[in-house]
């Protein structure tokens, strides 16, 4: 077989795919900053905690592992799919509606993002305005002590 036409076949395909998805570049952007924004926010709190209760966390509170790379990457894989169906579907479902649906899914995924953002700032903090926030939000303490969670919760199913 020819690899020149290979390669030819190979790289028109790859165009074809980056032109068709060249408009949600700058969407895809954004939500990228804003996932690694809630990253960094969250990597915060870990370590706040750890310093408010450290006995009540392990050695890994407040360190960035392998574990929370892989919920990055499925998060921002889960984004991206979204702004590409978003777009498709503005191009041949919704384009006539004076909305658009790629702009609607960005807005919404860094909407979602800010909210996280400002959980895990006001969660384990003793300021005034992460006290009036922990009003509407939640705190997301204690996700990060060294507790399963499931040893506490008892079957709710079997008392009713």
């Amino acid at each position: 077989m020819n690899t020149e036409y290979l390669n030819r076949a190979f790289f028109s395909v790859i165009g074809a795919i980056m032109t068709a998805l060249s408009p949600t570049l700058p969407y895809i952007l954004l939500c990228t900053v804003a996932v690694l924004a809630d990253c960094y926010t969250a990597w915060r709190l870990g370590k706040r905690v750890k310093e408010a209760h450290p006995d009540k966390t392990s050695d890994n509170t407040g360190k960035f592992n392998s574990r929370h790379f892989r919920s990055v990457l499925v998060t921002l894989a889960e984004v991206y799919a979204l702004l590409v169906f978003a777009h498709f579907t503005h191009i041949y479902i919704t384009g006539e509606l004076p909305f658009n649906a790629l702009k609607l899914a960005a807005g919404l995924v860094i909407g979602w993002q800010i909210w996280s953002c400002l959980e895990n700032m006001s969660s384990c903090n003793g300021a005034k305005w992460a006290k009036a926030l922990q009003n509407v939000m939640i705190d997301k303490t204690e996700r990060h002590f060294d507790v399963n969670i499931k040893d506490y919760i008892g079957d709710e199913d079997a008392d009713a």
